[in-house]
């Protein structure tokens, strides 16, 4: 199971998935071509982390959390 969100700086939702999901197993980018500003320190890579769960009951509580 997985759960994609956008690229968050601080991993707040890496950390409460160690916390909170026993079943959390990794996580990866996903960077797309698209660029977006960020304040006036210029641009970055429009990227999203993907989640990755052994189980479903897990994904859910973590999609329902951060989502």
């Amino acid at each position: 199971m997985t759960v994609t969100l956008p690229y968050d700086p601080v991993w707040a939702a890496l950390a409460w998935a160690k916390e909170h999901c026993p079943s959390y197993i990794t996580n990866e980018v996903e960077n797309t071509t698209r660029l977006k500003r960020v304040s006036s320190s210029g641009w970055v890579n429009d990227s999203s982390i993907v989640y990755h769960f052994s189980d479903e009951k897990d994904a859910f509580m973590f999609k329902l959390r951060w989502a």
